[in-house]
C-alpha cells in the first residue's frame, strides 16, 4: 500500500465515480483503475463495488467506507508536512479542488487565474454544477471549497460554512441596437411583453429575475431557458429576448449586447463560499478560501 493508491482510492470513494476520480487528479482513468485494483489485490478485500448502468457507479463497500476515513487522515497529514516543509523552503505547492454553480464560474475564474499566477506551484481544479450538486460536492469532500448562489430549497447541511459574498446587482440585457441599450433606470415593467432569456429553473439566479419582475406586477414569458453566460449574450444579442443578468456577465467579453440598469436596484444576485471549515481546510486550500473572499468582497 503506498500514498498513491490511498490518494487514487480516495478520489473514487468521494466521487463515486472513476472517470470523475480520474479528471480531479489529472490522470487516466486506467491509472486509477489499475491502482484501485493492486491496492484491493494487496488487501484481499473489496473497495469498490462497481454498478455499471447505475447512478452513482460506484458503491463504497464497509470496508471500503473504513479505509477512506483512515485513509483520509493519512493524506490530510501528508499534505499539512509538505506544507511545513514549503514555509521552510518558502514555496507553497500541492492541489486545491473547487466548485461553482452554473454561471457563478465566470465570476470566480479571474480569481483562480490570479491565485494561479501568485502561486505557479499550485495545481487548481474547478468544478461546475447544480446548486445541490455544488453542496454535495463539498460535503462529500470532493470539492474542498465552492463558490454557489444557492435557491430556496437548498440547505447547506450541518458542518459546511457558508461566508455571503458581495451581491451583484442585475442588470437588463437587449440587443446591442436596442432602444434601451445604454439607458439608466429602466422600469421592468417596460419589458413585460417581450420574450425573456431566463436562468434554468431551480437556480438562484432565475428565482432573483422572477422576484424582479414579480415587484413589477407580471411574470416573464420565458422562451428560453439558460444559464450559461455566453449563450444568453448569443440569444438576447441576436433579438431573441431580453435578460435579467449578475453586472459580471455584461461586462465579461462575449456577443455583444446592450445593457441598461434597473430602477430601483433592488434586484440582486447573491454568492456564497461554502467550505468545511477552516479546521478542515487544508493549507492550500485555506489561502485560496482567503484570496477568494478578498477578490469576491466577503459580507461581514
Amino acid at each position: 500500500m503506498d500514498l498513491r493508491q490511498l490518494e487514487y482510492f480516495a478520489a473514487v470513494a468521494r466521487h463515486r465515480h472513476f472517470r470523475r476520480a480520474a479528471e480531479s487528479l489529472y490522470v487516466t482513468q486506467s491509472a486509477v483503475s489499475q491502482a484501485v485494483r493492486r491496492l484491493e489485490a494487496e488487501l484481499g478485500i473489496e473497495l469498490l463495488r462497481r454498478r455499471p448502468g447505475a447512478q452513482p457507479p460506484v458503491e463504497v463497500t464497509p470496508a471500503g467506507e473504513e479505509l477512506l476515513a483512515r485513509a483520509e487522515a493519512i493524506l490530510a497529514d501528508v499534505a499539512r508536512a509538505r506544507a511545513a516543509m514549503d514555509e521552510h523552503a518558502g514555496t507553497l505547492r500541492g492541489g486545491v479542488r473547487a466548485a461553482a454553480t452554473t454561471g457563478d464560474a465566470l465570476r470566480v475564474a479571474p480569481a483562480l487565474a490570479r491565485f494561479g499566477r501568485e502561486h505557479p506551484g499550485v495545481r487548481v481544479a474547478l468544478t461546475q454544477a447544480r446548486p445541490a450538486e455544488v453542496v454535495d460536492l463539498v460535503a462529500q469532500g470532493a470539492a474542498e471549497l465552492a463558490v454557489a448562489a444557492l435557491p430556496e430549497g437548498v440547505a447547506v447541511p450541518e458542518g459546511i460554512e457558508a461566508v455571503a459574498l458581495r451581491p451583484e446587482p442585475l442588470v437588463l440585457v437587449v440587443a446591442a441596437d436596442d432602444p434601451l441599450a445604454g439607458a439608466r433606470g429602466v422600469r421592468l415593467w417596460d419589458v413585460r411583453d417581450r420574450p425573456f432569456v431566463l436562468a434554468e429553473a431551480g437556480s438562484a439566479l432565475r428565482h432573483s429575475a422572477l422576484e424582479a419582475c414579480a415587484a413589477e406586477g407580471f411574470g416573464p414569458v420565458p422562451l428560453f431557458e439558460i444559464g450559461e453566460p455566453t449563450a444568453v449574450r448569443m440569444l438576447v444579442g441576436a433579438g431573441l429576448g431580453v435578460s435579467l443578468v449578475p453586472e459580471s456577465w455584461a461586462a465579461a467579453a462575449g456577443p455583444e449586447v446592450g445593457v441598461a440598469t434597473v430602477a430601483g436596484g433592488a434586484a440582486r444576485h447573491e454568492i456564497a463560499l461554502l467550505t468545511r471549515g477552516a479546521t478542515a481546510l487544508g493549507p492550500v486550500a485555506r489561502l485560496l478560501a482567503e484570496h477568494l473572499r478578498a477578490a469576491l468582497g466577503a459580507v461581514g
